[in-house]
């Protein structure tokens, strides 16, 4: 047993009350008035389980709505909301109101649940200070003022929902200024930020399975160069749902990887597969053994490959509203797990920009933090190449990069970046003597930021030159040259 899995068996397990959580809800199911006794003291976000979060959802939007809050209704609202099989299912609510909880003793049994909240929510806000106390990337003094000015502000105080405790929704604008929020923290820095909405879109054969699998394995150590270029800052668990492929050619892949020299030492314990035979379509009954796998685990991120078979059996790729109710049940896997959920689709067409490449309704592209879109695959022999281009929404996003792919060399994926002049010269062939931004796009098949950040390098290069427009008003879209052409007009 490696040192890192025998650290996972004996982690204690946060503070909680199963008991007195069932005995709310029983209760106020049972005598819908109980809630005027807890609702001050509780929002979901305090219960420990899982399927008590889900259920308290329901007791109070019921109640918003004036409508009864017993086990009929509550089953009926989660239904609806397509949340029912990640709450326990009709008989796990139902068994809620065995042994009829004591009414009077709700109120005690809320500031139990209060009370473990507030453990927990200490535990994780100390877990940060330490985490950056062991990286000693920062003095002992910042650390010391970091954690009083918490403190102080009573961040580490469990609120009434209503975001800071005092009664009022909101700040003004001037303690909203003097305010301090920690950084968006990344799993793998500048490509996947921690318990982000994440979209891989590329054609067919493009390699994704490869990414992602190296991905995966490189990311359960920490390093600053994961398949050569990527940095992880702390081990990552990454579940792959690997419903594309067949099993034996998803074994074949990772036996591929794991006996090359590049992932010999990777953490074995920090992966997790789920294959095509344990997929049985996208259902809440089966969502809902993802969600307990993926707690159980403690995944970090979860790999679902392909989106176009977990989407079948949920109407029109294209519909917004089918779309929309499939994403919101990608959503509650990504809330109650914490996990970046990665989605792995199909590009809608070649010359796409990144924001337009998903197939299907535009709520995907949408609905994700990050997209990661794989770009001009070539081969030279048995070896494959393919660019990489990444919109991160949350922080700076990983610079365009050059997937290899050689399952003959001991280094078999990898990374390097794009040289800034890479493919001026085939560009240069199928363009006209003069060219702006638009007509780099369409030929090099780059978003506008792409086509920004080379011709930014290629200037500074003097590989390129600006002939003429650039300014609002004054010529519209700047003109360029190859330097060496001659300026006549």
């Amino acid at each position: 047993m490696t040192r890192s899995s025998a650290a996972a068996q004996t982690a204690p397990e946060l503070p909680h009350n199963i008991e007195a959580e069932r005995a709310i809800l029983g209760g106020i199911m049972l005598q819908n008035s109980a809630l005027e006794s807890v609702a001050d003291k509780l929002v979901p976000e305090y219960f420990y389980h899982v399927n008590h979060k889900k259920i308290y959802d329901a007791i109070l939007a019921l109640h918003e709505d004036e409508l009864p809050m017993d086990s009929i209704h509550v089953i009926e609202w989660l239904s609806q909301a397509k949340t029912l099989e990640l709450a326990g299912g009709p008989a796990y609510i139902d068994a809620l109101m065995d042994g009829r909880p004591a009414i009077a003793n709700l109120a005690h049994y809320a500031d139990i649940v209060q009370t473990k909240a507030r453990l927990r929510k200490l535990i994780r806000e100390t877990e940060f200070v330490q985490r950056r106390a062991m990286e000693g990337a920062v003095s002992a003094e910042d650390l010391e003022e970091q954690f009083k000015a918490t403190m102080e502000a009573g961040a580490l105080l469990p609120t009434n929902g209503n975001g800071n405790g005092n009664g009022h929704l909101g700040s003004s604008l001037l303690d909203f200024l003097n305010m301090e929020f920690p950084p968006q923290e990344h799993l793998i820095e500048g490509l996947i930020p921690r318990g982000a909405s994440v979209m891989i879109v590329a054609l067919p054969h493009r390699m994704k399975s490869f990414f992602t699998t190296g991905l995966a394995l490189a990311a359960t150590v920490e390093t600053e160069r994961a398949m050569g270029k990527l940095e992880v800052k702390r081990a990552v668990k990454t579940m792959l749902v690997q419903v594309e492929d067949p099993d034996a050619a998803v074994q074949k892949r990772v036996r591929d990887f794991m006996t090359t020299s590049q992932f010999m030492n990777c953490a074995q314990e920090n992966v997790w597969i789920v294959k095509r035979s344990d997929f049985t379509g996208f259902t809440p009954q089966w969502c809902k053994k993802l969600v307990k796998q993926a707690l159980e685990f403690k995944a970090d991120m979860i790999v679902l490959d392909v989106l176009r078979r977990i989407f079948e059996g949920h109407g029109d790729l294209n519909s917004p509203t089918d779309t929309s109710k499939f994403l919101e049940m990608i959503d509650a896997i990504r809330d109650v797990t914490g996990a970046a959920i990665v989605l792995v689709h199909h590009e809608n067409k070649k010359d796409a920009d990144l924001m337009n490449a998903a197939a299907g309704s535009y709520n995907f592209p949408g609905w994700a933090n990050v997209m990661i879109q794989f770009k001009r695959k070539t081969m030279t022999g048995n070896i494959s190449h393919v660019e990489i281009e990444v919109d991160n929404k949350l922080g700076p996003s990983v610079d365009p990069m050059r997937m290899i792919l050689d399952l003959a060399s001991t280094n078999p994926v990898r990374l390097e970046s794009l040289e800034e002049g890479d493919g001026l010269a085939n560009a240069i062939e199928e363009m006209d003597t003069e060219w702006n931004i638009r007509t780099l796009m369409e030929v090099m098949n780059i978003s506008r930021t792409s086509a920004q950040r080379r011709i930014k390098a290629w200037l500074v290069q003097h590989l390129i030159r600006k002939v003429s427009g650039g300014k609002k008003g004054r010529g519209g879209l700047a003109m360029y040259t190859a330097s060496g052409i001659s300026e006549e007009l």
